[in-house]
């Protein structure tokens, strides 16, 4: 019995099927159309600006494959076709994620992502870029202040901490917004201490306020709340954390990953303690 079959061999075996779906732009429409739900043939003509002469074939195509079925209402993936739909929207996805910015990625420690997390980065698709320059040096930590501004509640990943973060943070858990946050073993140090030591007793008072230590070093950035996500990173060599440069989005499947990495780190953290033991 041979071991599992690498996925060169499965690809050299299977060819010319994977070719013929990610060769025909028909195919890759009507199965990503489909994936958002059930279209008629009518449907499909106006998706993809074909004839049906020029859809029927690529129908039956899918049908012979069991990625598409015929129903009342037209026509709709079978489970195995929402699989591939979705991995395909995946690959699309993180193919225009990469394009858009490919110097902000190479330029940073991706490495640092847990790995599903990396896998699902195509989340972060509908996402901008900003940057620092000499002529704007605020920009970064101005997105920042402006997505604090009308949040309901911010959950943190934070590889630094400043004076300017700590008081906006401050000033929204006096506000009564749920905040919690997730630093590195050398900030809550830095937290125990002045200048900070005196608001974080003040700010432990509040309970819609939670700190957790993660047990090892941070090497991303993470705000996300219920409208906004800046997401930032280390960058590739020094591992120092970049400070001029975040991805932003307000787009759900980001903010939905943003959320997914926090639990994540959430989970394996202790809670902060003025008085650790």
């Amino acid at each position: 019995m041979n071991d599992t079959m690498d996925t060169l061999e499965i690809f050299a075996r299977h060819h010319d099927t994977v070719q013929r779906i990610f060769r025909s732009r028909l195919l890759l429409q009507i199965l990503l159309s489909l994936g958002k739900g059930s279209k008629t043939l009518a449907d499909l003509r106006s998706v993809t600006g074909s004839t049906s002469q020029s859809i029927l074939p690529r129908i039956r195509f899918l049908e012979e494959r069991h990625y598409i079925e015929s129903r009342n209402d037209g026509y709709a993936l079978t489970p195995q076709g929402k699989v591939l739909s979705s991995q395909i929207q995946d690959y699309l996805r993180s193919t225009i994620l990469f394009d858009k910015n490919p110097k902000f990625w190479s330029s940073h420690y991706l490495e640092a992502i847990p790995e599903p997390f990396l896998c699902d980065i195509g989340d972060l698709a509908d996402s901008e870029i900003v940057e620092s320059s000499d002529a704007d040096i605020f920009s970064v930590i101005q997105y920042f202040f402006e997505m604090m501004k009308d949040a309901s509640w911010i959950h943190i990943i934070s590889s630094f901490m400043s004076h300017p973060h700590a008081d906006a943070l401050g000033t929204k858990i006096q506000a009564g917004v749920p905040v919690e946050m997730v630093v590195t073993a050398r900030i809550a140090e830095e937290l125990r201490n002045d200048p900070f030591r005196k608001k974080m007793e003040a700010l432990l008072e509040h309970r819609h306020f939670r700190l957790y230590v993660a047990p090892a070093p941070l090497l991303i950035g993470l705000t996300v709340t219920d409208s906004f996500l800046s997401f930032g990173m280390c960058l590739r060599g020094s591992l120092k954390y970049d400070i001029s440069s975040d991805l932003f989005s307000t787009d759900t499947k980001a903010l939905a990953w943003g959320e997914r990495l926090f639990s994540y780190y959430k989970d394996i953290s202790e809670e902060f303690s003025l008085y650790p033991a």
